[in-house]
């Protein structure tokens, strides 16, 4: 495979990956990563705002702003901890574990038709490659190219 084609196959990824957020908040009414968030809230429940941001991968900025329109929104709770001023506890309100039901009953439905026409070994073949790919980006950025 030449430079070129390999280029334009993450172009193509990342034009994938681009549409299917713009389609998930289509069907969803809500961010991927504000679900994502609201998920992880209702899974481990109150967090300190910095694991949250560790477990989705996002940078501070990031995560400070869709935590403050999830706060705007009634979805979150936020509070200081009051013996460590540094970090915010963060917590899924009432309204946020209403808006996350509503959500999954459209997600799912968005994800069989994302994956329509999908083998098992179609997506055991997938998550190689994308482990694969993983694994050399995390490589890279460790600064142990050779």
């Amino acid at each position: 495979m030449s430079q070129e084609e390999m280029k334009q196959l993450l172009m193509a990824l990342k034009s994938i990956d681009r549409q299917v957020t713009q389609c998930f908040e289509k069907s969803t009414n809500m961010s991927l990563t504000r679900y994502e968030m609201l998920q992880q809230l209702y899974h481990h429940g109150k967090m300190v705002q910095s694991d949250l941001r560790d477990v989705l991968k996002i940078d501070q900025a990031a995560i400070t702003r869709h935590l403050k329109i999830l706060e705007q929104e009634g979805f979150v709770e936020r509070q200081r901890n009051a013996h460590n001023n540094r970090e915010v506890f963060v917590q899924l309100s009432m309204a946020g574990r209403q808006q996350l039901s509503g959500c999954s009953c459209n997600r799912t439905q968005f994800f069989d038709e994302l994956y329509r026409g999908f083998s098992a070994e179609d997506f055991a073949q997938l998550q190689n490659f994308i482990a694969r790919l993983n694994d050399n980006v995390t490589t890279m950025k460790e600064g142990r190219i050779q």
